[in-house]
């Protein structure tokens, strides 16, 4: 399958096999978000979604960054002078577009280059894997602006624990890769010329999987964290969903003949 470009104003996407690259271009300004910048990934969201051919998708910025935060003009300064019903008008859309790539049941993969910091940061939580290289510099800079962080606040105790996600929330610090690394925040550390081909292998890896990986992803977010005592039905639910899809069939199938299973993604 040839390569496929689309432009999405700030942001492009390249199509290739059966994943896709979702590409920050806002070089010039660290990826900074803008509202041109969201918009584009709100398009190219709904967009990629509707594809069933396309099972991952890797966020990474253009240039040396993947993304600096809001961009402090355009995005973060014009907050103060709106009253509460302008502001939630403002952050809805921003809001859905992040329950939106957490609920995907695509695989996503952030492959972290230079800063990322606050909304930046903040992408890459919301990805299943960070891959970084090892010019990676992360962290939550809300509070370094007087500001919270919107997503962080929730799935950062998750990734890190409770007590390095408060330290990183409150201080606003910045950590390198390899501490990124030890924290458990990134998956991978890789040199920075590296970085895309090992998002781009992980991502043919998985994407070749079956359904299975969307159904353990969808309930491994809901899940996660809670008892073990208020997860089994909803485990066992799941186990269900997977045993009536045709990967699960082909997987049995492959087994019992003693072949690798060719597996479609339904």
């Amino acid at each position: 399958m040839p390569e496929e470009k689309r432009e999405y104003g700030s942001c492009f996407v390249i199509v290739k096999e059966n994943y896709a690259i979702v590409t920050f271009n806002r070089a010039d300004k660290m990826n900074a978000f803008s509202p041109d910048l969201f918009e584009g990934l709100q398009k190219a969201y709904a967009d990629l979604k509707k594809e069933g051919s396309i099972r991952a998708i890797i966020f990474t910025g253009a240039g040396d960054h993947f993304s600096a935060g809001g961009d402090v003009a355009l995005d973060i300064d014009p907050l103060k002078a709106m009253d509460l019903r302008e502001f939630r008008e403002y952050f809805n859309p921003l809001v859905q577009l992040y329950m939106d790539l957490y609920n995907l049941e695509k695989v996503t993969i952030a492959a972290v280059n230079g800063f990322a910091l606050g909304a930046g940061f903040e992408m890459t939580l919301l990805c299943d894997f960070r891959i970084a290289a090892d010019t990676a510099r992360l962290g939550e800079f809300f509070v370094r602006m007087g500001l919270v962080p919107e997503i962080g606040m929730c799935l950062l105790p998750k990734i890190v624990g409770p007590g390095m996600a408060r330290y990183l929330c409150y201080t606003g610090e910045l950590i390198d890769a390899n501490e990124a690394f030890r924290i458990g925040l990134v998956e991978k550390v890789v040199p920075v010329d590296r970085l895309l081909p090992e998002a781009e292998k992980l991502a043919r890896r998985l994407a070749r999987g079956p359904a299975a990986v969307g159904i353990i992803k969808k309930a491994m977010n809901q899940i996660g964290g809670q008892p073990i005592e208020l997860t089994t039905d909803v485990a066992v639910n799941y186990q269900f969903a997977a045993t009536r899809t045709a990967d699960h069939a082909e997987a049995v199938r492959a087994f019992l003949e003693k072949r690798k299973p060719s597996f479609t993604g339904r």
